[in-house]
């Protein structure tokens, strides 16, 4: 295998961030989580300069999906970013509706799942066929608990609310 052939091989291509937009989600601090996960997303070089990028918006039901093809078009989302939902909360429609986009050949090769949120919802019981992560804001009254099937990220509010460039 050639070097760049390997190299462009392990970059990421396909991949979902999942927000929780419930009442208890919404607000700065998920507009300051997309804002970090876009300038990280910005600075790897394991990220394609074409992606395949689906940031979905989820309370009890699918509020909204964007498709992100590179880096320009996730500064614009940044941009014009409007919060849909606060409603309850169920992680389950996100699984299903990313399943359904496989079936349908959105992905050539799904990476993995992001899921920003408060915790507090249904998760569903089988695991997914992509890696999937739920990154929570730290919260002293709130024990995290995450399938066992899943990667439980805790951050401090600091973490995500200091300045980021874009």
């Amino acid at each position: 295998i050639e070097p760049l052939e390997y190299k462009e091989a392990r970059k990421i291509h396909d991949f979902v961030i999942a927000i929780d937009t419930s009442g208890s989600c919404a607000g700065e601090v998920v507009q300051k989580f997309l804002d970090k996960t876009c300038s990280i997303f910005s600075q790897q070089e394991n990220f394609f300069r074409k992606i395949n990028l689906h940031i979905i918006q989820c309370d009890a039901t699918i509020q909204s999906d964007v498709k992100i093809t590179d880096k320009e078009e996730f500064k614009e989302y940044m941009r014009n970013v409007e919060f849909h939902g606060f409603g309850g909360t169920d992680f389950r429609p996100v699984f299903e509706y990313v399943n359904e986009m496989i079936d349908h050949h959105e992905f050539d090769d799904l990476r993995g799942l992001i899921y920003f949120t408060d915790g507090n919802g249904v998760y569903p019981k089988r695991r997914p066929d992509y890696e999937t992560a739920f990154v929570f804001v730290d919260d002293d009254e709130f024990d995290y608990e995450v399938p066992s099937w899943a990667m439980k990220l805790v951050l401090e509010t600091s973490d995500i609310t200091e300045e980021v460039l874009i």
